[in-house]
């Protein structure tokens, strides 16, 4: 009998647990700070991650690319991408990255989210900026990615970002309960609390049983 209980509530504990090969980090980076953004969300969950490029580089010219950043949003157009994801159904959680244009999301980022079907998944948005915050991106994404429980977005100041990695594991901690785990290469992580009460339980029931 003892052994059934136990068993039964390590079963229950396993309700609790993430499943991280079901999450997907999808993002697209120019200057490098959503990319390092990334890395570091990688890096503390060993998450797979795909970046968004362009066919035609943006150019390396700050203002030129503003330029065009404006121009692609006046005219609603659609940038190719090299080897865009066209299947996402293995994934339950997307975790979005990208920086601000003009207050929304790039417009090449419009152009991966047009080729995916979102109908079920839930979007945790992450993003660089330079004083905008999230701008109009959330909203962007909701029109975009149709179907999609979309979550509050995070965002960090591009030049902050060296010094941001403590806050980013903070925020994987708080929406995903995922512990710190360097390169364990775990696919699940219990939730922190749920561990605790799971113990005592288990402990609880071992004694009186």
């Amino acid at each position: 009998m003892k052994e059934f209980f136990i068993t039964l509530f390590l079963l229950i504990s396993m309700e609790n647990a993430i499943d991280r090969s079901k999450m997907l980090i999808i993002y697209f980076s120019r200057t490098g700070n959503t990319d390092k953004f990334a890395n570091y969300i990688k890096k503390n969950t060993n998450i797979t991650s795909y970046r968004i490029i362009p066919s035609n580089p943006y150019p390396e010219n700050y203002d030129t690319m503003l330029e065009i950043a404006k121009q692609e949003q006046s005219n609603n157009s659609r940038p190719e991408i090299q080897n865009p994801l066209s299947d996402i159904s293995q994934y339950d959680t997307i975790l979005l990255g990208y920086p601000i244009w003009y207050s929304h999301i790039p417009n090449i980022v419009i152009s991966q989210l047009e080729k995916l079907n979102f109908k079920g998944k839930t979007i945790y948005p992450f993003n660089t900026h330079g004083g905008s915050g999230v701008g109009s991106s959330i909203s962007d994404i909701k029109e975009y990615a149709k179907e999609a429980n979309v979550k509050d977005g995070y965002p960090i100041k591009g030049g902050e970002i060296d010094k941001k990695e403590n806050d980013i594991i903070e925020w994987l901690d708080d929406n995903f309960d995922l512990e710190y785990n360097g390169t364990s290469g775990f696919d699940y992580s219990i939730n922190k609390g749920s561990t605790y009460i799971m113990k005592c339980i288990y402990l609880l029931i071992y004694f009186l049983l």
